[in-house]
């Protein structure tokens, strides 16, 4: 029977940079249902992108993943607009004083990096086959693996998704709110720069647009639309969704992108509110989808994932000799530490999807009042951009 003192379930970007950040603190870990990262998409760029913010960056640069990404490959975001109810909010990396707002990069592009990285990871033991069944034992956890194999950890880690097995396993309570919506997104090349900025409007029947730059002169759309809506567009050409793309730029304030074309297919997820109850039980700790899934508006996702990895490791790195790893006051301080941050934008992402609903249509000069009023205060832009960062969150 193997043996170590964590095992990481689910092989996917998070559970691949804890297993890392965990052996880095001197840890043993198996990472169970390790996945290898998809080949690099042969012209233009993946479906799924992420705007990493200077927390994960970082994160990734300690795990020596960040350098392996290739450079034609990250856009930095020099700038955002958010536009709606024909007011703006502005933010720009020169007026925060900082380097970039966010690097947009590919998922598949990270988890190449990471895969790379693990291979020269003496702590870590990465195993294709998933966890068929889990036992809670005295002492920690006995698995069995889909391949037969066991093995005992004295914590397990659920990086393993919404749909959590670990969580159902640590019998963990979760709540969960459909939006009604579905977020679909295509690639496409510009007829004109991007400038390095990211945009997002509110659309008048409660939808979320965004368009995201991408290396030279692309942009990544990601559209949270109502799930009718997001049918009918699922049912376009690629270059027919680019031409009703098209038709929202006036509301970007991005007109000079047009035309547009389309540079891949077109791919849709269902939207979700979903929190587990507690991010830590007895010899249990969740991280990323597994722990809390946030509408996609604020493009935090991923970054909430990776800072669960930071705080985890953190806390783990500085228990105190004998203290076991699965006790749950040491895992409460994990709970404690992510608490803040989770809920903030919880609230934050939510409360933006019900105030701008269009049953709300009536508040549109409050809520264009409150952009303006944002916009011309620079203290509160700068503090917005550094909790943005995360950084502030795990000092």
């Amino acid at each position: 029977m193997l043996g170590d003192d964590v095992a990481v379930v689910g092989g996917g970007l998070v559970g691949k940079a804890a297993a890392l950040a965990l052996a880095r603190v001197g840890l043993r870990v198996s990472l169970c249902g390790a996945r290898a990262a998809p080949a690099v998409v042969p012209q233009g760029f993946a479906q799924r992108i992420y705007a990493l913010n200077a927390a994960s960056r970082d994160l990734l640069q300690a795990l020596r993943a960040w350098d392996q990404v290739p450079d034609e490959r990250v856009q930095v975001v020099q700038a955002m607009r958010i536009v709606a109810d024909g007011a703006a909010l502005r933010f720009d990396a020169y007026a925060q004083g900082v380097e970039s707002l966010a690097w947009i990069v590919e998922s598949d592009a990270v988890e190449r990096a990471l895969d790379l990285a693990l291979r020269f990871e003496r702590n870590v033991q990465a195993v294709s086959d998933t966890v068929a069944e889990a036992r809670r034992e005295q002492d920690g956890w006995e698995l069995e693996l889909s391949g037969g194999a066991r093995l005992r950890a004295g914590l397990l880690v659920g990086a393993d998704g919404r749909s959590s097995r670990v969580r159902e396993w640590s019998g963990i309570g979760l709540r969960s709110r459909p939006y009604e919506q579905t977020a679909v997104v295509c690639n496409f090349d510009c007829a004109g720069p991007h400038g390095a900025t990211a945009r997002q409007t509110f659309t008048a029947d409660g939808g979320v647009l965004a368009l995201l730059p991408l290396p030279g002169q692309q942009v990544s759309l990601v559209w949270s639309a109502p799930d009718a809506l997001a049918e009918e567009l699922r049912q376009l050409a690629p270059e027919q969704l680019a031409q009703r793309v098209e038709g929202q730029l006036g509301a970007l304030q991005a007109g000079h992108l047009a035309p547009l074309r389309a540079a891949g297919t077109v791919g849709a997820w269902p939207l979700v509110l979903q929190r587990a109850d507690s991010v830590a039980a007895e010899g249990v700790a969740l991280l990323g989808d597994a722990a809390h899934v946030v509408h996609p508006m604020a493009g935090h996702g991923l970054n909430l994932g990776l800072q669960d990895v930071q705080a985890l490791a953190a806390v783990l790195g500085r228990r105190a000799a004998g203290e076991a790893l699965g006790q749950l006051p040491l895992l409460q301080r994990y709970a404690r530490a992510r608490a803040e941050q989770v809920l903030a934008l919880e609230l934050a992402t939510d409360g933006l999807h019900r105030l701008y609903s269009p049953g709300l249509r009536w508040a549109a000069p409050l809520r264009a009042l409150g952009l303006r009023a944002t916009d011309r205060l620079p203290l509160l832009k700068s503090w917005l951009a550094g909790y943005a960062s995360g950084r502030s969150v795990l000092t």
